[in-house]
């Protein structure tokens, strides 16, 4: 009988633990990424600050070029457009997101404004 008891507690409770990861329950979709309407200011200088222009990069004094400001940005989208969305081979860490990359194309085709 006892052992009925524990086999019975032992089922309820390992059918009650269970892991949730949020990725997975909730994946983010790839078509969710707002691409119109795109400025500098608001939507792809974070790319730029968080990927490029950081510490022993595309900063002053470091890795030419510099891409810290809009005119250092707007500057180099030859380049820009050629090593982050063609070859994608920067940054080095590995390529942009994916959302990342149809901004930064989508911004590129509008011309690159800057607010």
């Amino acid at each position: 009988m006892n052992k009925i008891w524990v086999l019975g507690f032992l089922v309820m409770g390992l059918s009650s633990c269970y892991y949730d990861n949020g990725e997975d329950l909730y994946p983010t979709d790839p078509d969710d990424c707002k691409t119109d309407s795109l400025t500098y200011n608001s939507d792809t200088k974070a790319i730029f600050t968080n990927s490029c222009a950081v510490s022993g990069c595309h900063v002053a004094g470091a890795q030419s070029p510099s891409l810290e400001t809009y005119s250092d940005v707007k500057a180099n989208l030859s380049g820009i457009e050629q090593r982050a969305l063609v070859q994608k081979d920067m940054p080095p860490a590995g390529p942009l997101s994916s959302c990342d990359q149809k901004k930064l194309e989508q911004w590129i085709a509008d011309g690159a404004p800057e607010n």
